[in-house]
């Protein structure tokens, strides 16, 4: 009796080759029973084994035209909700992993933002000191003190235009400082 069942799922196969939809359901109907209990078995998720089981069979319908009626449909089916299963295990530990690490930031110690804060403090007084003494001023009352433009043309009988001006050298200069301090630091630590 069990060749006929194989000539009737190689037939089927052929017809879900050529898009036949009833094919394809009687396919689904014969298989999604065990399917389902082997997806309980190994998700235990009741919820994850039907969403894995819609997906298994929307992706044996999207790739019907490569089907092998020669091959093991049920096999194939099995190896599809295998891969189905890994892809859902990697994302829920990589779900979990990064969980894991903004719990860790959250728990980042105020001590070490000090430190952090400090040495961000001490690299920006060093990169400006390289500042032209009008661009220094220029960008302390306004990035450190925080006054507007207005306020500094007012504070220093220059026109806003001209703080833009010095604003925009003064930051090209700073990052330009930042980039080699950073191109040394990396010089260092790879050395």
């Amino acid at each position: 009796m069990k060749p006929v069942i194989v000539l009737q799922e190689r037939e089927l196969i052929n017809r879900v080759k050529s898009g036949d939809q009833a094919a394809f359901e009687q396919l689904y109907f014969q298989y999604a029973g065990k399917l389902t209990h082997r997806l309980l078995h190994l998700l235990k998720s009741e919820e994850l084994a039907q969403d894995i089981l819609q997906d298994v069979f929307l992706k044996v319908w999207e790739n019907r035209d490569r089907l092998d009626p020669e091959l093991s449909f049920g096999a194939f089916l099995y190896t599809i909700a295998g891969n189905f299963c890994k892809n859902s295990f990697r994302k829920a530990l990589s779900q979990q992993l990064y969980e894991q690490h903004q719990g860790f930031e959250e728990a980042y110690s105020p001590i070490e933002q000090q430190l952090d804060r400090k040495d961000a403090e001490l690299a920006l007084q060093s990169a400006m000191e390289k500042l032209t003494p009008r661009q220094k001023e220029v960008f302390t009352l306004h990035k450190i003190e925080g006054r507007s433009y207005k306020e500094i043309s007012e504070l220093l009988g220059i026109s806003t235009n001209t703080i833009n001006q010095l604003m925009q050298q003064a930051n090209k200069q700073l990052k330009a400082q930042f980039i080699t301090q950073s191109l040394l630091l990396a010089a260092i630590l790879l050395s």
